[in-house]
C-alpha cells in the first residue's frame, strides 16, 4: 500500500463505527419482495380510476342530453333528430346541400 492509502484506511476505520451497521437486518430482502408482490398492477389501477370516473361521465351525458332535449323541444323534430342534433330536413336544405357539394367539387350547376 502507498502511504496515502494507509492514512485513508485509518480514517475510514475511524469513520465506520459512526456510520452505523453496514448490513441490513435479517429478512430484509424477503420483506421488500413481499411489498413489491403486493403492489397493484396497472390493470388494477386503471380499474379503480374507471370505477371512479364512469359514474361521473354517465351523469354528465344524462345532464347534457336533458339540456339538449329541453332546448330543442319547440323545434318540432323527432326525438332522435333532436338527440343527435340533426338539422331539420326540408326541400330547401336538401337543395342547399346539393349546391354545396357541387360547388366544393369544382362543378358549376
Amino acid at each position: 500500500m502507498k502511504p496515502d492509502e494507509t492514512e485513508l484506511e485509518a480514517r475510514m476505520a475511524r469513520l465506520r463505527p459512526l456510520a452505523g451497521p453496514v448490513a441490513f437486518e435479517a429478512g430484509f430482502a424477503g420483506r421488500v419482495m413481499g411489498r413489491l408482490a403486493r403492489q397493484p398492477s396497472l390493470a388494477d389501477a386503471l380499474q379503480v380510476v374507471f370505477l371512479r370516473l364512469a359514474p361521473l361521465a354517465a351523469a354528465a351525458i344524462l345532464i347534457l342530453g336533458a339540456v339538449n332535449l329541453a332546448t330543442t323541444r319547440s323545434s318540432g323534430q323527432p326525438l332522435v333528430d333532436r338527440v343527435l342534433k340533426l338539422p331539420a330536413v326540408s326541400f330547401a336544405a336538401a337543395y342547399a346541400l346539393e349546391t354545396d357539394v357541387t360547388v366544393n367539387a369544382g362543378v358549376r350547376p
